[in-house]
């Protein structure tokens, strides 16, 4: 059962209250849901108030699309409308405002040192452990394999909350005089990662947070102690994009994975696309048939976002071995929902007909 279906009546109350119905139109409004359709005599007795009072709320509430009033009959009826439509228009109205507040929380980033270098290791270390303390839905982080130790609390702490970890641990550089054991069988990997790969020794290292924020440096800032190159972080979305792009195309393709976590529990919910991808993945390479339920609009339009629900009949992705995709980018799913099939991305997806920006996904 999911978070929804468990929530109490006087929570579910007080929750319509935070969108502006006050308490006796929120008694009201559920005394209608509850029965479908019925008198205003009974919705007051429901209620609790007067059947005069009963009319006065469900104007307001017909006015916003909650309910409709059949006046046209005897006696008038009061019939809820569809939850889904209801509350379409208020989901429509947040992703607006979203959308705008989104715009300034950008703008002010880009005002507020978007790009720093920085020549110190040990700041460029403080700051992967502090950018990955603050992700909430994704870390993607190539590292040499040395530095592992000191985000190693942090990189479990991320997994502890949820957070998807993408992890490329590079061997260490033996021209710097490293004689360090970096060999997988060494390596403590407990509860550090979604996914652990061994990479190749010389690349870039590199940070993606939420895909937000991040850092990228050569690989030789964080393999030499010694070493005079720079690192640059950044807290620009295209950027980040970018860099992720790169990396799941063209670094993590070539590793070789060394752990995978076990299937996350269901539900899950996830605003990270690639989230559910790979979990959608573990759960049905294990047996386990899904359902989607996706906040979702059709690819490239400025359509308003609905809820479409149906069983994930495919995976296309290449977070884990085998690949299903035919591009290193690729991560998506499909879905039937009875009528139709749907190939659906993330956010800003070109390759798929939807795009989501949150999917549940439940047992089938």
């Amino acid at each position: 059962m999911s978070d929804h279906e468990r929530m109490d009546t006087a929570t579910l109350r007080e929750t319509l209250q935070h969108y502006g119905l006050s308490e006796t139109d929120a008694e009201t409004y559920l005394a209608v849901v509850e029965r479908g359709s019925a008198t205003a005599s009974t919705i007051a007795d429901a209620a609790g108030v007067s059947t005069s009072y009963v009319y006065d709320i469900c104007d307001r509430l017909a006015t916003e699309g909650f309910v409709s009033v059949e006046d046209h009959r005897t006696p008038t009826r009061i019939r809820a409308v569809d939850p889904a439509e209801a509350f379409g228009a208020l989901r429509s109205e947040l992703d607006t405002v979203e959308s705008a507040v989104t715009a300034r929380y950008e703008q002010r980033a880009d005002d507020d040192n978007s790009f720093e270098v920085v020549k110190s290791r040990s700041t460029i270390v403080k700051r992967l452990e502090q950018y990955i303390d603050a992700a909430e839905h994704e870390v993607v982080l190539q590292i040499p394999s040395r530095r592992l130790p000191e985000v190693r609390e942090s990189l479990q702490r991320a997994r502890e909350r949820g957070v998807l970890v993408l992890l490329t641990l590079s061997p260490n550089d033996r021209s710097s005089g490293d004689e360090t054991d970096d060999s997988p069988s060494s390596l403590d990997l407990d509860g550090v990662a979604t996914v652990v790969r061994i990479g190749l020794g010389g690349a870039p290292s590199l940070l993606s947070i939420d895909q937000q924020r991040g850092f990228v440096s050569p690989a030789t800032m964080l393999s030499w102690d010694h070493d005079e190159t720079r690192a640059i972080t950044f807290s620009q979305e295209a950027i980040a994009a970018v860099l992720v792009g790169s990396y799941l195309g063209n670094y993590w393709p070539i590793g070789e994975t060394v752990a995978v976590t076990r299937p996350p529990e269901l539900p899950l919910t996830s605003r990270m696309f690639r989230h559910s991808v790979l979990a959608a993945t573990l759960h049905r390479r294990a047996g386990q048939r899904l359902t989607a339920e996706l906040y979702a609009r059709p690819t490239g339009t400025d359509d308003p976002f609905e809820t479409i629900v149906g069983e994930v009949v495919d995976v296309r992705q290449n977070l884990l071995d085998p690949p299903d995709s035919d591009f290193g980018f690729e991560n998506s799913l499909v879905v039937d929902t009875g009528d139709r099939r749907l190939s659906v991305g993330g956010i800003d997806a070109f390759l798929e007909e939807y795009e989501t920006k949150q999917t549940i996904l439940r047992p089938a």
